[in-house]
């Protein structure tokens, strides 16, 4: 096929480069799509139109994912150095528009964990670092540590590995069963039988009750209130609709206000592999401003550099 002019062929690739970085970085079209917010088939339809205007392949395909060919890896190195100078551009041109002496960092979270855990502790974050804000992007969705449209950290619900970036649990993935006062008053559940055997229970897209019920090798005939999103089930045991299967830190601080109560004995819980993750891009250094955040979280934790 006819090649075209490099510079003009550079200039009509911006808009598949972030989709090819994304893809080669996680290794799947589905991955990239989920970072980026759009589809799995825009993505692969950006890689196809890419690899036509170059006269080449980029991709091995394979049934579970995509794997970056040898000779594209040096070209991937210089669009990531590429994209990566665009955003830092783009963050010193926003930083021109902040007032003078306001730094600001954004983490990304989810919503359950930014309402429930992260947001009460932001007045204490402006004390110890006067003049340093952090913006809160809630979402599901997993925001990009490297690259174009980068957050400067966030905290996830994961397990290791972590590739790519530098990660600092937070805290372990012991989950509990909560609900509200009148219901544990009601029913005096006393085993995990009990709550299968009848229970109103409140699932999230985690769930958590089949791998607990399943690891106690009960079984179940309870019904389940199904929500998306963990802090949906939070707010919906607090209403008394049910039983939720949630991370005890979401819930430590409606323990404590009364608002809620473990719907078991406290030697009743479930221990997954995963838990809440601080994560970076690299290890930050300890006077950085990003540092000073990583370490202050890490401090309310006792976790501390």
């Amino acid at each position: 096929m006819a090649h075209p002019n490099p510079a003009r062929l550079g200039h009509a690739l911006i808009g598949q480069l972030v989709a090819f970085e994304a893809t080669a970085r996680l290794g799947s079209f589905r991955a990239a799509a989920d970072e980026l917010h759009i589809t799995t088939g825009a993505v692969a339809q950006q890689i196809r139109v890419m690899e036509h205007k170059l006269d080449m392949e980029l991709f091995k395909r394979l049934p579970r994912g995509t794997r970056l060919l040898p000779e594209a890896e040096g070209f991937l190195s210089k669009v990531q150095l590429a994209l990566g100078l665009v955003n830092e551009a783009t963050r010193e041109l926003t930083a021109l528009r902040s007032s003078p002496g306001s730094r600001t960092l954004t983490l990304s979270t989810t919503g359950a964990f930014a309402s429930r855990w992260l947001m009460p502790k932001l007045a204490r974050l402006s004390e110890a670092e006067p003049g340093l804000s952090v913006m809160i992007d809630a979402s599901n969705a997993m925001r990009p540590l490297h690259g174009i449209d980068s957050v400067s950290m966030a905290i996830r619900w994961s397990k290791p590995p972590f590739p790519g970036c530098h990660a600092r649990p937070l805290r372990s993935g012991n989950v509990i069963p909560v609900c509200s006062p009148a219901l544990k008053n009601a029913h005096q559940w006393k085993t995990v039988g009990d709550l299968a055997r009848g229970a109103p229970l409140i699932s999230d897209s985690h769930d958590n009750w089949s791998r607990w019920f399943a690891a106690c090798n009960v079984q179940t005939r309870s019904t389940y209130q199904a929500v998306s999103q963990t802090s949906l089930a939070i707010e919906a045991a607090e209403r008394g609709l049910g039983v939720a299967l949630v991370p005890e830190i979401l819930v430590a601080d409606a323990l404590a206000a009364g608002g809620l109560v473990r719907a078991l004995d406290p030697r009743f819980f479930l221990t997954t592999e995963a838990g809440f993750y601080l994560l970076t891009a690299s290890e930050p250094s300890a006077d950085s401003e990003l540092g000073k955040v990583v370490n202050w979280l890490l401090q309310d934790q006792g976790l501390g550099f």
